[in-house]
């Protein structure tokens, strides 16, 4: 077991200890502000096991999330596929710090969360969480999987090469509503008012990489058709086209999330650069290889973000 991973191990671990040396080793990942690489490791699995602990004990994680609000935690759920992770953050300010429970749903599309026999099998997961969350601040962030992947894979599938700016936007409404349908029906009814639907980010993959046929394969695995040849023939959007993309789909997002009586939280607007698309300053070490942003380079943006959403 590498480094990384025995930390990861031993921050899971930790919350399964008794109550107060839980509650001691909550507090000294989170509450602690500063930047470092180690402790954000710690944190993101830390939230992972928060909320699948919640699932297994709810009684006892309420009990742990009281305490910690008693030092001064902020308790936020945040849901959805992996560019979700980039919410997860250790932050303080007055005193307050915030405690995230993440349910992570790795290559999960929104339009199949509603599925049973969707392959990521993320809906039946959001539902176990929902049906114990107590009464917190709760992202969703969904939909970057099905723009980015999910819709090439289709038009792959029915052979159509050329992109229609038409097809996507119909692509794009149905997504919509399968996905705040589902969220409309299975958030509890003191949760709603809480609940905020996240925006997609900017695209971050760069023309270079979708030319030399970049494809994520865990994502391929769950969405795309059994032969990806032909993947590299289609007729793939430019940064700033793909970026406008992405901007209607999240006004088709936010229209139809408010019309459900949730929240939106924005994380579009805030990342755009001058020409119109993703602050290069936001994309770490990658630079357009991959199609996640940088977790430390996107760290002030999203932690303004999350404090946007818990309030004062």
């Amino acid at each position: 077991m590498n480094p990384l991973e025995a930390l990861r191990a031993r921050a899971r671990r930790s919350l399964y200890e008794y109550d107060g040396r839980t509650g001691r080793a909550i507090a000294r990942v989170f509450a602690d502000p500063l930047p470092v690489p180690l402790l954000d490791v710690a944190a993101l699995a830390m939230a992972q096991e928060l909320a699948r602990a919640l699932t297994l004990d709810p009684a006892r994680v309420r009990r742990l999330l009281a305490a910690a609000q008693a030092r001064g935690a902020v308790p936020v759920a945040v849901v959805g596929d992996s560019h979700s992770t980039h919410l997860v953050r250790r932050a303080l300010r007055d005193g307050r710090w915030l405690l995230p429970l993440h349910l992570l749903c790795t290559g999960a599309s929104a339009r199949g969360l509603a599925n049973p026999a969707a392959a990521a099998g993320a809906g039946a997961k959001v539902r176990e969480l929902l049906a114990e969350l107590p009464p917190m601040p709760t992202a969703f962030m969904f939909g970057q999987v099905d723009v980015e992947f999910v819709h090439a894979f289709k038009r792959l599938e029915t052979g159509v090469g050329a992109f229609d700016a038409d097809e996507f936007d119909a692509f794009a409404e149905e997504t919509v509503g399968r996905y705040i349908a589902l969220l409309a029906e299975a958030s509890p009814k003191g949760l709603k008012p809480l609940v905020r639907v996240a925006t997609i980010f900017p695209p971050a993959l760069s023309d270079a990489a979708w030319r030399q046929g970049y494809v994520n394969a865990h994502i391929a695995h769950l969405h795309g058709p059994a032969d990806l040849a032909g993947l590299g023939e289609l007729q793939i959007p430019s940064l700033a086209q793909r970026t406008r993309l992405h901007a209607r789909f999240n006004t088709r997002l936010a229209a139809a999330a408010r019309a459900a009586e949730f929240g939106v939280l924005d994380l579009f607007e805030p990342l755009l650069g001058g020409k119109g698309t993703v602050k290069r300053s936001l994309l770490g070490r990658a630079q357009g290889a991959n199609h996640h942003l940088g977790y430390g380079a996107s760290r002030r943006p999203l932690v303004e973000a999350m404090w946007g959403m818990v309030g004062p």
